[in-house]
């Protein structure tokens, strides 16, 4: 079951590579198209990832932002959470962590010129081990 919140509580955790990963929720009512994402940057205790940095884990496959905008088929359900997945040289401290979010989706119906939308959330996430 997927909290309400883009920053999903459960996910939150330390990669054996140095990295961390996050799980987040679509913050729109149907499915997107893959092609359609440009990115999620990600903000920990005020250290900023990019957006171009950050991969993708969507349907137990992993892409990087490239691939997702370049993909025809690939799509993110509603009812799935994508894994973000972001490279640091060192793991995220166990205990408390700011956490924040900017996930950028652009819309086929809207027009261009307003595209494209973006969705912020902070969190106060933990880190277990």
């Amino acid at each position: 079951m997927l909290d309400t919140t883009m920053i999903q509580t459960r996910g939150f955790r330390n990669r054996d590579d140095g990295g961390f990963e996050l799980r987040v929720r679509l913050p729109y009512y149907r499915g997107q198209w893959a092609s359609l994402l440009e990115g999620a940057s990600v903000t920990v205790d005020g250290v900023a990832y990019p957006a171009e940095s950050v991969r993708w884990r969507l349907g137990g496959e992993e892409y990087t932002l490239g691939e997702l905008t370049s993909s025809t088929s690939l799509r993110w359900a509603v009812d799935e959470p994508a894994t973000l997945i972001v490279p640091a040289s060192e793991p995220l401290g166990v205990g408390f962590h700011d956490v924040a979010v900017d996930l950028r989706l652009r819309m086929s119906y809207i027009p261009e010129e307003l595209q494209p939308t973006i969705s912020t959330e902070e969190r106060r996430m933990a880190i277990t081990r």
